[in-house]
């Protein structure tokens, strides 16, 4: 296991924000690299998929220029070990793209990585993260037929994307980095329309070497760009627990899903409502489990409030280099850090993170994060 894996490991079986937050911040002391950097190079996606809520194809295009992006990258890259470049946007619509990954795989950076619907990777692109050996490359694919893709991920083309991929992977296996650098990661929400067909999830994963498969929930946000097709694609009724006939045989075909890419060596991270560990049968409802202990309130904090210790190692960084330290708080910005040192950041960040902890930051879509699974 590589010492990212398990320093995620043991943050998530911490499981209480208080203690979260003591160990990051020790590890600050210490100077060990703990930072997670989210990055957007514009403010641009090239297609609309059903279940966006986010304005980018409409909105005019800006880019943030490699001079930019490089002294930002300066100022981060000795604190940081995961670098994602991109957080809402596509990351390929920036024009030379190639030259941010090589600029950044050059600061000595453990891990980078950028997440794309793969429509704009061109051999360009492909080249450069192979070459400059990117550790990652996440690929957003909803639908697993060219009908269902097309439709969800209304404006790119399945076809396109498919053979996008293949000459990734051909790449790779040219220069003898099949199994190794970039690894690929699949990014794929549960739609009746995907567990309805799992033979084709399945396919598609182990003929594109898929190292990871990460299922989200579908959420109904408002402002969604076709808000009748993602309700179409709801599997649960209004709770996880409203589970209908229909959608126990969902959850087994996504528990099947799961079952077979373990087989073959894959990593999946499914949902808790959807976890193999969770037994399905029509109008199902978990039975209650005893209360764990809740943790120990600050003297500020009221039981019921939530708390948070992401501010103590996230930092979401738009195309004008504005700085946030929560990806659900558009109003958590502590800075710009073109125009800000570190250090002034890193005090703005502090002042944040007390109310992560007391819990009067917490927004409410934040809550609505799901818990999830890993499986080996």
């Amino acid at each position: 296991m590589s010492d990212l894996k398990m320093m995620k490991k043991i943050y998530d079986r911490l499981g209480n924000d208080f203690v979260r937050s003591k160990v990051l911040s020790s590890a600050e002391l210490f100077g060990v690299r703990k930072d997670i950097l989210r990055m957007d190079t514009n403010n641009y996606c090239n297609i609309r998929c059903i279940m966006c809520n986010r304005e980018h194809t409409s909105a005019e295009k800006h880019y943030m220029t490699l001079d930019n992006f490089t002294a930002i990258i300066d100022k981060f890259a000795p604190k940081i070990r995961n670098l994602y470049l991109s957080c809402a946007c596509e990351p390929l619509a920036t024009p030379n793209f190639a030259e941010y990954l090589k600029y950044a795989k050059s600061k000595g950076i453990p891990f980078v990585s950028f997440c794309t619907n793969a429509l704009l990777l061109n051999q360009n692109i492909i080249a450069a993260a192979v070459d400059y050996q990117i550790n990652e490359i996440i690929i957003s694919m909803n639908g697993f037929n060219r009908k269902d893709y097309n439709r969800i991920m209304s404006g790119s083309d399945y076809e396109k994307v498919c053979n996008n991929l293949k000459s990734l992977n051909k790449y790779k296996a040219i220069n003898k980095f099949a199994d190794h650098a970039p690894a690929l990661r699949l990014n794929t929400v549960l739609l009746k329309t995907n567990l309805s067909h799992p033979e084709e999830c399945i396919t598609f994963v182990l003929e594109n070497n898929i190292k990871t498969v990460q299922f989200r929930e579908l959420i109904a946000f408002q402002n969604q760009n076709n808000p009748t097709a993602v309700k179409e694609e709801l599997i649960f009724g209004s709770t996880p627990d409203s589970t209908t006939d229909t959608t126990a045989h969902l959850l087994e075909n996504a528990q099947y899903i799961a079952q077979v890419l373990r087989s073959h060596g894959i990593e999946v991270i499914l949902p808790l409502s959807v976890s193999p560990n969770r037994p399905v049968t029509p109008k199902h409802k978990p039975a209650p489990t005893s209360p764990s202990k809740p943790p120990l309130p600050s003297a500020s904090q009221s039981p019921s409030k939530h708390t948070c210790s992401v501010p103590f190692f996230s930092y979401w960084i738009d195309w004008e280099g504005n700085v946030r330290i929560c990806g659900y708080d558009e109003k958590a910005i502590i800075g710009n850090a073109l125009a800000l040192d570190f250090n002034h950041l890193k005090t703005q960040r502090k002042k944040f993170q007390k109310l992560a902890l007391s819990g009067e930051c917490s927004s409410e879509l934040c809550t609505m994060n799901i818990n999830t699974t890993i499986l080996k």
